[in-house]
C-alpha cells in the first residue's frame, strides 16, 4: 500500500455473511479483548481502502447503567429503561496490523457514524440516536474518537456486570458519546418519540397504537363547534385541529404543553389528515399553548363531556363527584383554580367539570355540574361536604339516579341518628348461576345514605 493513499477511497460497510468467519478470526487474533460475541442487537462493519481490509468495527447494546452517560442525557430511571435501545455501543474498533495511514482511524469512525442509524433501521427496524464507547485509559487516550468529534463525558466507576450482580474491577474507563442526530438527547429524554422510533417494541410508546382505532372523526364533530378566539388574519392551523390533537395527546398520556407538542411531532401525514390538518407540520408548542389558554374552557368542556357520554353511557356505572384545586394554578395573591368534577369510577374518565368561584362553594355548583349528564341508572358518590338533602332529592327525583353519600362530624345530628339505627344485616346474594330454579328473592336496591 502506498504511504499516502487517498482517504476519499475509504469505504465502510456491514460485513457480508460469507465474511463473518474471517471478521471473527481477525478480532480474536488482533484485539486485546478478543471476541466472545456481541450482546443485544449487533451490526459488524469492515472498512476497506482500495479493496483491502483496514479496520473492523462492531456495535451492540448500550451499557445498562452508566452514570456519566445518563447525566449527559438527563435520564431518570424510568425513561432510561424505555429508551436504552436507542443508544448503541461501539464494543470493538480494530485497526488491522500493517495499516499505518494518518487520520485513517478518525475517517473510518466518521464514515461509520454517518450510516449507523440507517443500518439499524434497515436491519433491526428502528434507528439509533446516540453512540457510546468506553476507552481503557490505561491503554489508550481516545485520540481517534476525539478527532471524530466524540465527546468525553466522564469516567465509569470501575464496575462490571456479572450475572445479576456488579463487581468492582478497579479499572475505570473514559466514557465517550456521539449524538447521531442534533436532537438526539432531546429524543432520549422526551415524553414521546416520533412514529419511526415507535415502530420498535410493537409501536406502543406514546399511545400511537391507540390512535389507529380511535374515533377521531366523532370527536372532531364536537370540537368544530368550539369557537375560535383568534383573529382570522395569520391563522395557520385551524382551532379544531389544535384542540383535537391536544385532546388525543392527553388521552395517550401527554401531560403539559411540551408533551403534547412532542406527541404531535410523531404523527404521520395520514394521522394529521384525520384531524383536518392541511399543512406539512403539526402545530408547534407555542401555538398549542396559546390556543389552550384562550379558548372558552367551559364551552369546550361541555362539548367533550357530551362526546364522552356517547362513548361511555353512565347507566349502571358509579360516578364520583369531587372537587380539587389545580396544582400550580395559584398566582401570587390570586387563589388557585378549583374545579368540581364528575368522574366515572374505575375508568377515571371525567365526564363533566364545573369551576367553583372563590366567593361560593361546591354545594352551590353541584347541580349545575350534573345538569347535562344522563344519570339514569347510575350511582353517584360524594364526600361529606356534598351530603345535602337538596342534592339527594335532585339526583333521585330529577336525574333518576341512586346515591351513596358519606356522613361525618360536619352533620352531627344526622351522624348520631345513623349510629342509633339498627341496620339489618343482609346475607350475601347467591350468584345467579348457583341459585335454585325456584328462588324468587328480589335483589333490587334503591337510594341509600351511609
Amino acid at each position: 500500500m502506498e504511504k499516502s493513499p487517498d482517504l476519499r477511497l475509504v469505504q465502510v460497510r456491514p460485513i457480508h455473511a460469507d465474511e463473518a468467519a474471517r471478521w471473527v478470526e481477525c478480532v480474536q487474533q488482533h484485539h486485546y479483548l478478543g471476541y466472545r460475541g456481541i450482546a443485544g442487537k449487533a451490526v459488524r462493519y469492515v472498512a476497506t481502502l482500495e479493496g483491502q481490509w483496514v479496520a473492523l468495527l462492531a456495535w451492540g447494546s448500550a451499557a445498562f447503567r452508566c452514570r456519566a452517560r445518563d447525566q449527559y442525557i438527563g435520564w431518570d430511571e424510568q425513561t432510561r429503561e424505555k429508551r436504552l435501545h436507542l443508544v448503541v455501543n461501539n464494543v470493538r474498533f480494530l485497526m488491522l496490523p500493517g495499516v499505518e495511514v494518518k487520520n485513517l482511524a478518525s475517517k473510518v469512525l466518521s464514515l461509520n457514524l454517518k450510516r449507523l442509524a440507517g443500518d439499524y433501521q434497515r436491519i433491526h427496524g428502528y434507528p439509533v440516536v446516540l453512540a457510546e464507547t468506553f476507552v481503557d485509559i490505561a491503554r489508550f487516550r481516545g485520540t481517534c474518537y476525539r478527532a471524530a468529534n466524540w465527546q468525553c463525558v466522564g469516567q465509569s466507576l470501575g464496575y462490571a456486570k456479572h450475572g445479576n450482580s456488579w463487581r468492582y474491577h478497579g479499572q475505570p474507563k473514559a466514557v465517550f458519546v456521539y449524538p447521531l442526530r442534533p436532537d438526539g438527547c432531546g429524543l432520549l429524554r422526551g415524553t414521546f418519540l416520533p412514529a419511526d422510533f415507535s415502530a420498535f417494541k410493537g409501536g406502543k410508546e406514546g399511545g400511537m397504537e391507540l390512535l389507529m382505532e380511535f374515533p377521531i372523526e366523532g370527536l372532531m364533530e364536537q370540537i368544530h363547534q368550539v369557537q375560535d378566539p383568534r383573529k382570522r388574519r395569520g391563522v395557520r392551523h385551524p382551532c379544531a385541529v389544535i384542540i383535537g390533537i391536544a385532546v388525543c395527546a392527553v388521552i395517550c398520556g401527554a401531560r403539559g404543553y411540551t408533551a403534547i407538542a412532542d406527541w404531535a411531532k410523531g404523527l404521520r401525514e395520514e394521522d394529521l389528515r384525520r384531524f383536518g390538518n392541511r399543512r406539512d407540520k403539526p402545530p408547534s408548542e407555542p401555538t398549542i399553548r396559546r390556543m389552550l389558554q384562550t379558548i372558552d374552557a367551559q364551552a369546550f368542556d361541555e362539548r367533550i363531556g357530551a362526546w364522552m357520554q356517547t362513548r361511555r353511557p353512565l347507566q349502571g356505572k358509579g360516578v364520583a363527584v369531587d372537587g380539587k384545586t389545580l396544582r400550580g394554578s395559584r398566582d401570587g395573591e390570586k387563589t388557585g383554580v378549583h374545579l368540581l368534577s364528575a368522574v366515572i369510577h374505575k375508568e377515571g374518565l371525567i365526564v363533566a367539570q364545573q369551576p367553583v368561584d372563590a366567593k361560593t362553594n361546591e354545594i352551590t355548583q353541584v347541580e349545575p355540574l350534573v345538569k347535562g349528564l344522563d344519570l339514569r341508572g347510575a350511582v353517584v358518590t360524594a364526600d361529606a361536604l356534598l351530603t345535602q338533602k337538596a342534592f339527594a332529592s335532585h339526583l333521585v327525583e330529577e336525574k333518576g339516579a341512586d346515591y351513596v353519600f358519606t356522613v361525618k362530624g360536619n352533620q352531627p345530628s344526622l351522624l348520631e341518628d345513623l349510629k342509633l339505627m339498627e341496620f339489618e344485616k343482609k346475607t350475601a346474594i347467591t350468584p345467579p348461576s348457583t341459585r335454585p330454579m325456584d328462588d324468587s328473592s328480589d335483589g333490587a336496591s334503591g337510594s341509600a345514605a351511609s
